[in-house]
């Protein structure tokens, strides 16, 4: 899904991603480690107990079980289309063989098609209205601003043992609805859930669960990457430049930038001898030129306590630095990764460390060039190797109830490399068939009472131009600018709210600006039927001067989500044809000059457009004659099949 964006895996300042984070909730988390090592004890001591209170719970389940075990693999972004080309050629065995002894779907995605609303609503069996993720960004409505969607970090004061009070954060996730797999748990139904989009932070569940999507790194941020050059350090999108001052015959010494923008771990390079070498606050380490380094531990120290990252370095000439973004170290974690809280310690000391930043592939470096093609897939498919481990891991200890793991490499390298086609060799072709082999590796471990879903969440297609539907309102009068203001760079800066009736926000949403709701409405509530439906139709007539469509679909938020949040979404999603997409800067209240402008950055392919567009896979290993199944489907269905039945607020059917 996703690079937020985002979150701003997409092509945001690095600003918009930083918020008071990991690195302002670190001092809180001792109390949190001991509660855990405490519950953990208790259940040792009671291990024999519970386990009759679960078999107990088992046995009251309502439905005969039609499994032992559910494995769901979700391969992000995995389009049918491509799958469907590939076996036109004879590729993908495993997936053509699963597909042959159960059964094959185009899966339909949400409105809209991006991660964070597919795989809220692959949780939770409900549309957007009910579990209240729209897109990436939510509109702050009152101060109209840009917000993570999923996660909502704020202060507060308490008072300690020895009464003194002190300020901790609180980090709140904003997915309303529980997942299906809590409702398993209810019935002793064990889970182990990893790397699935829209769990952090971790909630407590009734097995093991490692969080993905929108876990931050150590700055707070949803994902930012250094790098250390000489000369004076230059603003970025999507990454920190820091200085390297010589210090020496080829030796140089700088620091990168830690949980607080003061706060740096002390590095010296040295690449005056064959094999250059990095010293750091926790060690040194060699590094190959134009090469990945291992994961490196760094240290820093946060009002006198050390906090520990892990990061990735690549040399090359000048020389110019590169580091990963700071990943929470899984052994020893400033913040919980998972369920229980010492599950990613488990992991790291299983595997060894591992990327733990919900948004882990740096498409922002790629873009940046401070990365190069080969390095970035050296990057994918590290991570698709850490994540394999664990899944296997996950399928060996745990033989009966449910095991879901997410692989976003697909996602990924689409977005990166869908303009570059999908000739022998391409990056793409060489993911697919890598997904295809991990299927295979994974029906190998299938047992006979076991059944097997694949599928992703949603499709892809290219992206080539860039939409600024902030421009279109303003050129057709939704919009106003100050005097004297012609653009704006984010954040509405500039925007004349006393007279703008509609303002867009996000990969797929125009709101209006309604008195009584936004902080400067004007528009009268009973006005917002006839004006959405005036705009929604005058951009039916949005085209390119060759007269290509650029709207397929402009849908009205009241006639898409049903639901206690369907107030909270957009009030128009205008569905894009292949090809066209939000424009980078409009994503986050931005203005610019045309309606209309060339998608010039690398990440190239995209699914934020008309959902039908983009529909994902659904690999059953059984038969089933469900024609077009939608991803609220899976939640009830996996409910069914280990003999649970869904609760009657989910919107999708059991398969």
């Amino acid at each position: 899904m996703k690079a937020l964006l985002v979150l701003f895996f997409f092509a945001l300042p690095a600003a918009a991603y930083i918020g008071p984070g990991a690195g302002f909730g670190i001092l809180t988390s001792f109390l949190v480690f001991v509660n855990a090592l405490a519950v953990s004890l208790l259940s040792f001591l009671f291990w024999p107990v519970l386990t009759l209170v679960r078999r107990s719970r088992m046995n009251r389940r309502p439905l005969k079980p039609a499994a032992k075990r559910l494995v769901i693999l979700g391969l992000d972004g995995l389009s049918p289309v491509l799958v469907e080309k590939m076996w036109e050629k004879g590729e993908l065995p495993n997936m053509k063989r699963l597909s042959e002894q159960g059964t094959f779907r185009h899966l339909g995605t949400t409105t809209p098609g991006v991660s964070p609303v597919a795989w809220s609503s692959f949780q939770t069996g409900v549309n957007p209205g009910k579990h209240g993720i729209f897109d990436f960004l939510a509109p702050d409505r009152k101060r109209y601003l840009a917000v993570l969607s999923s996660v909502r970090t704020s202060s507060e004061t308490v008072k300690g043992i020895t009464g003194r009070r002190k300020t901790r954060t609180v980090q709140t996730l904003l997915r309303k609805s529980a997942p299906f797999w809590s409702y398993l748990g209810r019935y002793g139904v064990r889970s182990t859930i990893l790397r699935v989009p829209i769990t952090y932070p971790p909630e407590p569940l009734d097995g093991h669960l490692l969080s993905g999507m929108c876990v931050p790194d150590l700055r707070g941020s949803q994902g930012s990457y250094t790098v250390l050059k000489t000369g004076e350090p230059e603003p970025m999108t999507g990454g920190v430049q820091a200085r390297l001052t010589p210090d020496g015959d080829h030796r140089f010494a700088g620091g990168i930038p830690g949980p607080d923008g003061s706060l740096h771990c002390r590095v010296r390079l040295d690449v005056g001898g064959k094999t250059p070498r990095l010293s750091h606050s926790g060690g040194s380490v060699n590094l190959d030129w134009n090469a990945l380094s291992p994961w490196v531990t760094l240290e820093f120290s946060l009002s006198g306590k050390k906090v520990r990252g892990i990061a990735r370095f690549r040399l090359t000439e000048g020389p110019t630095l590169y580091c990963t973004a700071l990943h929470v170290d899984p052994s020893k974690p400033a913040l919980p990764l998972g369920h229980p809280v010492h599950y990613s310690r488990y992991l790291a000391g299983m595997q060894g460390p591992f990327a733990t930043l919900g948004l882990v592939e740096d498409t922002w470096a790629l873009s940046n060039g401070h990365i190069d093609d080969g390095t970035f897939m050296e990057q994918c498919a590290g991570i698709f190797s850490e994540r394999e481990k664990m899944f296997s891991d996950a399928l060996s200890k745990n033989p009966t109830g449910l095991v879901v793991c997410v692989f976003d490499t697909p996602d990924r390298v689409q977005h990166m490399f869908w303009g570059s086609g999908f000739k022998e060799g391409s990056p793409i072709r060489t993911t697919y068939a890598d997904m295809d082999a991990l299927v295979g590796r994974v029906m190998e471990k299938m047992k006979k009472t076991d059944l097997l879903m694949v599928l992703s969440d949603h499709g892809f297609t290219s992206f080539h131009t860039c939409v600024d539907f902030n421009r279109w309102l303003l050129e057709n009068g939704y919009m106003v600018l100050k005097e004297g203001v012609k653009t704006v760079g984010t954040s509405y800066m500039g925007v004349d709210w006393e007279k703008t009736r509609a303002y867009a926000l996000g990969l797929a949403g125009i709101n209006i600006n309604v008195r009584g709701r936004e902080g400067m409405g004007i528009v009268e509530p009973g006005e917002v039927p006839a004006l959405t439906a005036e705009i929604a139709g005058k951009l039916a007539h949005l085209a390119t001067p060759e007269g290509d469509r650029v709207i397929r679909r402009a849908r009205l938020g009241t006639e898409e989500y049903k639901g206690p949040y369907a107030k909270d979404g957009p009030d128009i999603i205008p569905g894009t044809s292949r090809g066209f997409r939000a424009g980078w800067n409009c994503v986050t209240g931005g203005v610019g000059e045309k309606v209309l402008y060339p998608n010039e950055q690398h990440w190239n392919g995209d699914h934020s457009c008309d959902p039908d567009l983009v529909k994902g896979v659904l690999f059953t290993s059984w038969k089933h004659d469900t024609p077009e199944p939608s991803i609220i489907d899976i939640a009830p269905t996996a409910l069914g099949i280990l003999g649970v039945a869904p609760p009657p607020h989910m919107d999708g059917s059991p398969l």
